[in-house]
């Protein structure tokens, strides 16, 4: 199994941190404060693949990702491609840095398609609870939907679309190491490596 190397493993999880405070600091620019509103342009950027160094996104559960276990899943989003676990990770990155009160939780979507809490050994899907003063919300990114938590329902939110000037702002150099970073691993992947020396001088 590959495993990122010591200096590109810094290199990821130093350039994750710096897009998160970008992030942060880009949103508080604009004085948002309402945590929906934040999530809706954090879910346009994505679509827009502006968290891609290539500026695409491809939402795929069948890729054949890399297992790179020294390195935050969110930040496989910037290869260009993601699951559900990678994207509402990501998510969650992205509002709890953003001083939301937000988490992940592990769902086992069934055959009826009804959800239910599982562990993540159990899960088959990944959202992000959100609590905003006396609300709770599901977000899910990967299937573009938010539901507001009432009892045991799920009642759907419609959001409203959202044209703000931060999208002009991605994908930032931290975006791009990273998605750089990941791609020379993909080609390892793609030429049969499954190990690399690292080597500290």
């Amino acid at each position: 199994m590959l495993y990122l190397t010591e200096n590109d493993r810094l290199i990821i999880n130093n350039c994750y941190h710096n897009f998160l405070l970008s992030i942060k600091e880009n949103l508080q620019i604009d004085c948002l404060k309402n945590s929906l509103d934040c999530y809706t342009i954090i879910v346009k950027l994505l679509k827009d693949g502006r968290f891609s160094f290539n500026s695409e996104i491809k939402y795929s559960s069948s890729f054949n990702y890399l297992n790179l276990s020294n390195m935050p899943d969110g930040a496989q989003v910037m290869y260009g491609v993601g699951c559900c676990r990678h994207i509402n990770l990501l998510i969650n990155d992205i509002m709890k840095t953003l001083g939301f009160n937000s988490n992940l939780l592990y769902v086992k979507v069934n055959e009826t398609n009804t959800w239910h809490r599982a562990t993540p050994l159990t899960a088959n899907h990944v959202v992000v609870t959100l609590k905003d003063n006396e609300d709770d919300f599901l977000l899910d990114a990967y299937n573009n939907c938010v539901f507001r938590i009432v009892g045991s329902n799920l009642d759907y939110v419609n959001l409203e679309n959202c044209d703000n000037q931060l999208m002009t702002k991605y994908p930032d150099d931290n975006v791009k190491k990273i998605g750089l970073t990941l791609k020379k691993y993909y080609k390892l992947q793609e030429l049969g490596v499954d190990y690399i020396y690292d080597y500290d001088y």
